[in-house]
């Protein structure tokens, strides 16, 4: 019992000192990633298990303008991937409308089906 008491104040003391501010995502000649407080960054990290959603974000690297799909140069989906720059259909297609080549996104990921289900775009491209 002691020994679990003392890993579980050796883990929370690590994840308490883990500054994510600094850390980048995406593959070399990408784009930076979102630039998050910590708490909100962890928040966006976490599944919302009400609806079987992963949060993640990234940046946009093009939109396929026939089926409005997105590729997505992301952080890490907690729970689901690793960072990566990936196709995501988008469903329904028309929360794809408006999103260019160069916005950071803040996106809902179905884990069974890999489709994004909401986007907000958190700083457009420039």
């Amino acid at each position: 019992m002691k020994n679990r008491i003392l890993m579980c104040t050796v883990v929370a003391a690590t994840a308490m000192s883990l500054d994510v501010r600094g850390v980048e995502a995406f593959s070399p000649g990408g784009h930076p990633l979102a630039q998050l407080p910590r708490a909100q960054f962890l928040q966006v990290q976490a599944q919302d298990q009400s609806n079987g959603l992963f949060r993640g974000v990234g940046v946009v690297t093009a939109v396929d303008p026939e089926t409005g799909s997105l590729t997505i140069n992301h952080q890490e989906i907690v729970g689901l991937m690793p960072p990566m720059e990936m196709l995501f259909h988008v469903d329904p297609r028309s929360l794809s409308e408006g999103v260019k080549p160069g916005d950071k996104i803040e996106f809902g990921v179905e884990g069974k089906t890999y489709k994004i289900r909401d986007i907000k775009v958190i700083e457009p491209s420039k």
